[in-house]
C-alpha cells in the first residue's frame, strides 16, 4: 500500500519543483564528477558525452517538494475525485518541505481554483472516509500543514 498526497482541482494549477532533479548531459556531469581517488571512474563515464542522464544533485533532492500534473494516477483515487486536474504531491513532510508546500498554497492557490489536498492510502479495503476539513487560503498557517502531515485519510477544501 502507498499513502498519496495530491492536490486536485476544478483548473489548472502551476507546478512546482524544488528537488533539482534533471536532465544533464554526460559531458556535465564529468566535469561536476571528475575521475579522481574519491570519485572512481563510474558506468557512465563510458557512454557518449550527448548522452542525457537524470541527476539529483544529492539525496536530500528526493525530500524536497514536488508538485506536478499527474497523467496517470492511482485508479483508487476515482473513489475520492471528481475533479479534472489531479497533481501528484511529493516529498518527505519535514520542516522545509512544509515551509514550501505553505508558500505554493498561498501565492499559487486561489478560492476559484476549487482545489482540494487528499491523502488517502491506496488498495485499503472497505475503502475509508476521508475527514474533511476547511481552510483560509489567506489565513493558513504552519501548524495546519504539520497536523495535516500527521493524517492519512484527509480532503481539505482551500478556499
Amino acid at each position: 500500500m502507498t499513502l498519496y498526497t495530491v492536490f486536485v482541482a476544478d483548473k489548472k494549477l502551476n507546478e512546482v519543483d524544488y528537488t533539482g532533479i534533471d536532465y544533464i548531459s554526460v559531458r556535465e556531469l564529468k566535469k561536476m564528477y571528475p575521475v579522481s581517488e574519491q570519485f572512481p571512474v563510474q558506468p557512465w563515464h563510458s557512454m557518449d558525452d550527448d548522452t542525457q542522464i537524470l541527476h539529483a544533485p544529492d539525496e536530500g533532492a528526493f525530500a524536497k517538494l514536488l508538485v506536478y500534473q499527474w497523467g496517470n494516477p492511482p485508479y483508487d483515487l476515482a473513489n475520492y475525485n471528481d475533479k479534472p486536474f489531479i497533481y501528484g504531491i511529493e516529498g518527505n513532510w519535514n520542516e522545509e518541505f512544509v515551509s514550501n508546500l505553505l508558500n505554493y498554497i498561498k501565492k499559487q492557490l486561489s478560492p476559484d481554483q476549487n482545489v482540494e489536498l487528499l491523502r488517502f492510502w491506496a488498495d485499503e479495503i472497505p475503502r475509508p472516509i476521508l475527514k474533511k476539513r476547511t481552510i483560509s487560503i489567506q489565513e493558513i498557517e504552519l501548524t495546519q500543514l504539520q497536523k495535516i502531515a500527521q493524517e492519512q485519510y484527509i480532503r481539505v477544501s482551500f478556499v
